[in-house]
């Protein structure tokens, strides 16, 4: 017994002398690289990698297409002279040994000037096509179809968290001083970001931006038929910790408030959240700036526009829920009784509780 204890706790200091060899920030030479690691360094990126240089390389080429779409939304008034730091994980289990918080997927640490993920086993830039079933489809084929992808959505994108995490990282960098924003555009604009996918026309071109949020939307959808959101003049004052307290919906209010004022009313709001964050930029107190992008409009007009806003809005993956959705055109496969699905609960979402 006293062997397998004292073995127990030689396992345990091993492991924590091996995670002690990963320090935080940027490692500027090769003596300074645990093993294990590899380093992959582009213009604008200093990625620190557990998962071997071709993912490294995969990471850094869409976090550069990510810093020209945060560079053309929120113009830099300086020069980005100094890489940012990621680090990359191969594991969830090292990632939280690291210190990454409890819910988190990826997160920015201000005071480590680091952004820190881990390999979630979904990258959005595979371009492996899925396998096609051919043949009679019966009615829980079709379950099965459509839950497998719903399962695939819900599972966290890297490229999305990194994404999401990458905003908060480019914020930091472009205000300098740490001003508080409310969460529904901190928040909201990393869920925006999360979408975003590689633009591969053109070398060097912005991530393609704009892109449904499926599980939000559903959230906020049902929310919406539920009269649960929250009011928008209470809603874009909201600090992270009342936020937090209704997460699942807020979550998706601040996404869909951020799609909705970008590209929502022929562009009419489109200038809203590019003059929030240059006016923080100037001026340490949010409620003031607030005020001055708010001014002169009228936000119980808004919150009636948001609200048919939603109602246009197609989630790009099919609910398998949807009953309606789910046989459309009558059960003609014949096939196996049909079980009753379990909808999802809380804000198991891709990008949330991010950390940051």
């Amino acid at each position: 017994m006293k062997h397998f204890v004292a073995s127990f706790l030689l396992l345990l200091l091993g492991t924590a002398l091996a995670q002690s060899k990963v320090k935080a920030g940027p490692w500027p030479t090769a003596g300074k690289v645990p093993e294990g690691w590899v380093v992959h360094n582009t213009k604008n990126y200093h990625v620190q990698s557990q998962c071997g240089i071709d993912k490294a390389k995969r990471l850094g080429t869409h976090m550069e297409a990510m810093l020209v779409a945060y560079r053309k939304m929120f113009k830099p008034d300086k020069d980005g002279t100094k890489q940012q730091t990621i680090k990359l994980f191969a594991t969830e289990n090292e990632f939280h040994r690291y210190g990454a918080p409890a819910s988190a997927a990826a997160y920015y640490s201000s005071s480590d000037r680091e952004m820190v993920c881990y390999d979630t086993g979904k990258w959005s830039d595979d371009l492996t096509p899925a396998a096609v079933k051919t043949g009679p489809e019966t009615r829980l084929d079709r379950l099965r179809r459509r839950m497998s992808r719903f399962d695939e959505m819900m599972t966290m994108d890297l490229l999305g968290c990194a994404a999401h995490e990458g905003w908060h990282q480019y914020y930091h960098w472009l205000v300098v001083s740490d001003v508080d924003l409310p969460s529904w555009i901190n928040e909201g604009m990393g869920d925006y970001f999360y979408t975003a996918a590689p633009n591969r026309q053109k070398k060097k071109a912005a991530a393609e931006l704009g892109r449904i949020n499926s599980g939000r939307l559903w959230i906020l959808q049902a929310a919406k038929r539920q009269d649960e959101m929250v009011p928008l003049d209470r809603f874009i004052t909201m600090l992270q910790s009342d936020y937090y307290e209704n997460a699942s919906v807020c979550y998706a209010q601040g996404w869909a408030f951020c799609q909705f004022l970008l590209h929502g009313q022929n562009g009419k709001y489109a200038k809203v959240i590019p003059n929030y964050v240059n006016g923080v930029k100037n001026d340490t107190n949010w409620q003031n700036v607030q005020t001055k992008v708010f001014k002169g409009l009228d936000l119980k007009a808004m919150d009636a526009e948001f609200k048919a806003y939603i109602d246009t809005m197609k989630p790009e993956v099919d609910d398998p829920f949807d009953p309606a959705a789910m046989d459309p055109e009558g059960d003609a496969g014949g096939g196996a009784p049909v079980p009753e699905p379990v909808p999802p609960t809380g804000g198991g979402q891709p990008g949330g509780g991010s950390g940051g």
